[in-house]
């Protein structure tokens, strides 16, 4: 029930984070309190570049608007004109020059702030005037020259210039109502006699967004209460003869808040922010327009057909492109575009009249978007199909993605898409994660619970398919061990309950970690004895040779237990191990409630039985045939074995062989003669030959003294030299006891 709570109270959480990010996103441009955009800015931070990457793969690199040409000042002009600023004399030979191709409109994205100084001469600011004059002595034809804006009044004009009143615009303001107020900048405002030429005027001072990337064009500028057209703007007025109107609706309760503001044009309605700012949609950077150079347009012909037809009623942009003009910006569609291309991208919006629908309308359809993808995905992770949600919410991310991209952004709606998938992401992430936290505390205690008394192999099985527990078991061929420490009985009354208790934790732990280094499963401890299998319930290759590694590690650990334990004043240890290879029913057994994973069989009683006879024959590792049979032939040459007997063990009908593994310290293993001479003795002794069974162990026996296995040969052969078995005995010995 809690998991339930926590888990709908995070996806509220997440859905309401997100619709009211939309809402800081669409207008955070439109707070004119620094503080409180500040504080939204994390809403534009991820939208606005989620944006850009829309835009940009929305964009067709195929239209170019031939209305609209870049007369460039590039690097090229510069070197082969000379040094810029140029002088006046040169923009009066371009005019003349766009005068003769018919260039309709000529904005020039230059200042001209300053006078020429020359000496004895014509002033190069009346050449240029002239040159304007004479370009807009034909009617319909316009000079445009920029100037700047600053937000304070030290920097500017107490009134603006007188010029200025020709290029007010009309408003639809009802009182009370304005946009931010702006200065006119009196250091590049143009000089006395470039604006005599009866100039028009269009201010530019193109802000970045809190990213760096300019996004936002000022396309209209509150000066002393009245309203005036940006550089662009001014353009397509002068181009289209098109009256825009500043339109301005209040707050009926507060008059003095904007509800909206926005630009009538005969396209249709563009919206602005408080600063007057509208959102580009851009067209493109270079390849959308056509362009030429100033050199190019200076060295051509008079009656140039190419140049005419380039530039003939059209409006002609005059900027730099020049990398050492450092008027270079980031821009949505390109990381390095000149600052002029922002102008004609705006100019181009304005002809077309391709605008962003209303923001109400854009945060309305983000919402939509938003809730029914959050909806979607939280109605289909309710059937529980980790691989149906994941399809899911993938499919809601692709289609949302290419739809906004190819249908809602050419159409002007400007949809917070990062919050609108931002929503159902979150909130499958954050319920797979709740479900997968769940999952893993639950593993976690059923892990910290059997851990403690099976293998953790057996618990990994549990957790990874929950079939497996359940009561019942299966046949499977598996490797059964068995360990026993020897004379434990005489070691525990030496020892009080709590120093048996530390010795034997330090001997169990080591055997134990031997025995899952090497693929093994523990079964149980019983007292002082080890029951482990290999084989199950993980299928375990070569899981006779593994058991038989591991067994021989165990013995190789004794000393080193003994040495420790000799420090810690106990008594030594030494241990016997039994292993038998075959078919025995593993699982969990015991009631629904209470059960244990171990195995039961024949095979696991054979293997108690090898365990039990080491003692009997005095060796540490007893093995069955079918344990050494199982081993294959390319491992098997990695033991050293010695046949101990032929043996029928009690409860069992027929007999089966025994081995003994050496380890490194055997005395057989260090001496192989020694070996193959009980070898041969042993097989005189099956075949009968008793005497010479006798000859052969005698000297083994010396110098083996305790060895018992030799000690066993020769006492049998001895017996028998006087009580001869017959002649059918079949060289088993048969065991009474289980050891």
């Amino acid at each position: 029930m809690i998991s339930k709570i926590i888990q709908y109270t995070g996806v509220s959480f997440i859905i309401f984070f997100c619709a009211i990010s939309i809402f800081f996103s669409l207008f955070q441009n439109d707070l004119e309190k620094a503080e409180t955009a500040e504080i939204m800015s994390y809403t534009s931070f991820f939208e606005d570049r989620f944006y850009d990457l829309r835009m940009k793969l929305g964009q067709d690199n195929t239209i170019i608007d031939n209305r609209i040409v870049l007369a460039a000042i590039d690097d090229d002009s510069i070197t082969k004109i000379g040094r810029f600023p140029w002088s006046r004399g040169v923009w009066q030979e371009v005019i003349d020059k766009l005068r003769g191709y018919g260039a309709k409109v000529i904005a020039f994205d230059v200042f001209f702030s300053e006078p020429e100084k020359v000496c004895n001469a014509k002033s190069p600011d009346i050449i240029m005037s002239d040159a304007i004059k004479r370009f807009q002595s034909v009617p319909g034809k316009s000079v445009i020259i920029p100037y700047s804006l600053t937000d304070y009044i030290q920097d500017g004009f107490q009134e603006f210039p007188d010029i200025m009143i020709n290029f007010m615009m009309s408003t639809k303001q009802p009182g009370g109502g304005q946009l931010k107020k702006k200065f006119i900048g009196r250091n590049v405002f143009p000089i006395g006699k470039i604006t005599d030429a009866d100039i028009s005027l269009g201010h530019i001072g193109v802000e970045e967004d809190g990213d760096g990337i300019f996004r936002h064009y000022p396309v209209v500028a509150n000066i002393s209460d009245f309203y005036f057209p940006s550089f662009s703007l001014i353009a397509y007025q002068l181009y289209t003869e098109d009256k825009p109107i500043v339109k301005i609706e209040v707050n009926p309760n507060q008059p003095d808040i904007n509800e909206e503001q926005s630009l009538l044009v005969n396209k249709g309605r563009l919206n602005l922010n408080f600063k007057g700012e509208a959102k580009v949609r851009w067209l493109g950077g270079r390849g959308h327009f056509p362009e030429t150079t100033i050199y190019k347009l200076l060295k051509a012909k008079a009656d140039d057909p190419e140049m005419t037809g380039l530039l003939k009623d059209k409006i002609v942009f005059i900027g730099s492109t020049a990398f050492a003009a450092h008027d270079l910006r980031h821009t949505p569609v390109d990381a390095k575009l000149p600052g002029v291309f922002f102008h004609m991208n705006m100019t181009h919006m304005l002809l077309e009249g391709k605008f962003f629908a209303p923001d109400k309308y854009s945060t309305v359809y983000s919402w939509i978007i938003l809730l029914s993808g959050t909806f979607i995905i939280i109605i289909v992770m309710l059937f529980g199909n980790a691989i149906v949600d994941l399809f899911t919410i993938n499919l809601i991310v692709i289609s949302f993605f290419l739809f906004d991209t190819y249908y809602l952004l050419p159409r002007g709606y400007e949809i917070k898409l990062f919050f609108c998938l931002l929503s159902p992401l979150a909130c499958y992430s954050w319920t797979t994660f709740l479900h997968f936290y769940l999952a893993q505390n639950e593993k976690k205690y059923i892990k910290g619970t059997f851990s403690r008394f099976v293998a953790p192999a057996i618990v990994d099985q549990m957790l990874s398919n929950p079939d497996k527990v359940k009561v019942g078991g299966e046949k499977k061929h598996i490797t059964v061990f068995f360990s026993d420490v020897r004379d434990f009985t005489s070691i525990s009354e030496k020892l009080s309950p709590e120093e048996l208790s530390i010795c034997l934790n330090q001997y169990m732990g080591i055997m134990t970690d031997i025995l899952f280094d090497h693929y093994g499963t523990l079964d149980k401890y019983i007292g002082d004895a080890i029951v482990a299998y290999w084989g199950a319930p993980l299928d375990v290759k070569n899981h006779a040779y593994h058991a038989v590694k591991a067994s021989l590690l165990m013995i190789d650990a004794i000393p080193e237990i003994n040495e420790r334990f000799k420090e810690q004043g106990f008594p030594e240890f030494q241990h016997g191990i039994g292993l038998n290879t075959g078919d025995c029913s593993v699982g969990n057994m015991g009631s629904d409630k209470i059960f244990s994973y171990t195995a039961l069989g024949d095979n696991m009683n054979l293997g108690a039985r090898a365990e039990a006879l080491c003692k009997f024959y005095g060796v540490q590792l007893n093995i069955t045939e079918y344990t050494k049979d199982a081993i294959p032939k390319d491992l098997v040459k990695e033991f050293t074995f010695r046949l101990l007997d032929k043996v029928r063990v009690k409860g069992k009908e027929l007999p089966v062989i025994l081995w003994e593994v050496l380890h490194d310290a055997h005395d057989f293993k260090k001496d192989p003669e020694a070996l193959e001479t009980y070898m041969e003795a042993f097989f005189a002794y099956q075949k009968m030959e008793f005497q010479r069974a006798i000859d052969l162990v005698i000297p083994l026996v010396e110098k083996y003294p305790n060895d018992k296995s030799c000690k066993r040969v020769l006492e049998t052969c001895q017996n028998f030299l006087k009580n001869h078995p017959g002649d059918d005995w079949d060289g088993v010995y048969t065991h009474t006891t289980k050891g």
